[in-house]
């Protein structure tokens, strides 16, 4: 009875160290549906992420990623790369997103 038990805890151990998949939440500043695949795209571009997600309304950003190929602060720094505040993160002074004209959202304009 001791080794199956042994045996039992030693496969849940092992299969614990393998689970590396991660989902993580965090605000993101687009404006538009337009902003929102910019910012999509570049996460899944992102080696290890598996999923993303943002939300329009809530500026939600959800991703699921591989922890062994990437991180939180990896994606978002990606994202403040395009211009868009990402969780506490903030793009440098001038270098962020401006309004897409090319948008078409009356209420998305700067």
């Amino acid at each position: 009875m001791k080794k199956i038990i042994i045996a039992a805890l030693a496969i849940i151990v092992c299969g614990a160290a393998q689970a590396k998949d991660k989902t993580i939440k965090f605000k993101v500043n687009g404006r538009c549906e337009r902003c929102g695949q910019r910012i999509t795209t570049t996460a899944k571009a992102i080696d290890g992420v598996k999923t993303a997600q943002w939300d329009e309304v809530t500026k939600d950003m959800v991703v699921t990623f591989d922890t062994k190929k990437t991180s939180k602060k990896d994606i978002q720094r990606a994202i403040v790369a395009l211009g868009f505040t990402a969780g506490k993160m903030k793009p440098e002074a001038g270098k962020e997103k401006k309004h897409d004209p090319n948008c078409g959202k009356e209420d998305c304009k700067d």
